[in-house]
């Protein structure tokens, strides 16, 4: 199945490139929405929305009912938009009365299929929609792009973040769309008029949301902090962190920590380390007691260490919190 990208799809919404179908489906239901929120503001003329914006859901309406909405030309304007939820509920003659529709979908009508389903494969759907439309998954975010999601989120609210700030809202607040995008919309207007809002900023109003993130953990870790490793391990597996995800922060900032080594061994002075690795302003001091924690013999012998570790936690033969454990017991030698 051949479907439109989530970037791509936001992009042509927020060029007012509306298209008479569409299917959503996928585990982040923030960004469904959020596509949802674009058509809408971009199709509905606010003053006619009684008469040309409708809501339902397939569970409990007959698909001769959407289809009737759909085939109904609109009020005093140029597009009527009807999203129905629970696409998936439709069977057998719903269905096929559907595909009917969607194989000649009014130009006048922007309908908007979504399941619930993390995968929708009615083909019968997905085919025609893809001729006519797009069709569009939408997977929960990867940590390498939750920073730029977050800079565009802000972008919606009239502000801009700084880089450190933008750090620190995801390490408070997690990969949490719905309560990052909260947040943002109260440092905004906390901000008021200042368009660049600091680190400052967004501690002042978004506050210690979680006593500690996977960063503090990897932090500790390169201090060799020992008892504080094991804390913050326990309240992040409390608090439901996955042991492969903490393992990944742990091994990617021993990479930063091997690469910053290796730098400085060749003469390169901290502060073109920092601009090289990107090191955020306000956690320049503790990467830089980080490498003081250790020397490049002891950076090699960790990746053996990590290494292990990950082939543990993937064997399935002893629990995540004692393979992280041992791990940590290992790094932070004496």
């Amino acid at each position: 199945m051949a479907m439109t990208k989530y970037d791509d799809l936001i992009r042509d919404l927020r060029k007012g490139t509306i298209l008479p179908l569409y299917l959503f489906f996928g585990e982040e239901e923030f960004l469904i929405q959020e596509a949802v929120d674009l058509i809408i503001g971009q199709a509905v003329d606010p003053a006619s929305r009684d008469f040309n914006f409708t809501s339902l859901h397939c569970k409990g309406t007959a698909a001769s009912e959407l289809v009737g909405l759909a085939q109904t030309l609109p009020f005093m304007a140029d597009k009527r938009v009807i999203i129905a939820r629970e696409v998936d509920a439709f069977k057998g003659a719903d269905l096929e009365q559907l595909a009917s529709y969607l194989a000649d979908p009014s130009p006048s009508t922007c309908l908007v299929l979504i399941a619930n389903q993390p995968r929708y494969d009615k083909k019968t759907v997905t085919s025609a929609v893809e001729k006519r439309g797009a069709v569009t998954r939408f997977y929960a975010l990867l940590d390498r792009e939750m920073p730029a999601w977050i800079e565009r989120r802000a972008k919606t609210f009239g502000i801009t973040l700084q880089r450190d700030a933008v750090q620190y809202l995801w390490q408070a607040l997690g990969n949490d769309l719905q309560a990052i995008s909260g947040e943002l919309e109260k440092v905004a207007i906390a901000a008021r008029d200042k368009k660049a809002v600091t680190f400052a900023d967004v501690k002042a109003v978004v506050g210690d949301f979680r006593e500690y993130a996977t960063f503090d953990l990897a932090d500790a870790v390169g201090k060799k902090n020992r008892e504080k490793a094991f804390l913050i391990l326990s309240r992040l597996l409390l608090e439901g962190e996955q042991p492969v995800g903490l393992l990944a922060a742990i091994a990617w900032n021993f990479r930063r920590l091997l690469k910053a080594k290796s730098m400085e061994a060749a003469g390169t002075g901290y502060e073109e380390i920092k601009r090289k690795l990107n090191i955020i302003f306000h956690q320049s001091a503790s990467f830089q007691e980080q490498m003081r924690s250790y020397t490049l013999p002891e950076l090699r012998k960790a990746f053996e260490v990590l290494m292990a570790a990950d082939r543990s936690l993937k064997s399935g033969g002893l629990g995540g919190r004692l393979v992280l454990e041992r791990m940590i017991l290992a790094l932070c030698w004496a």
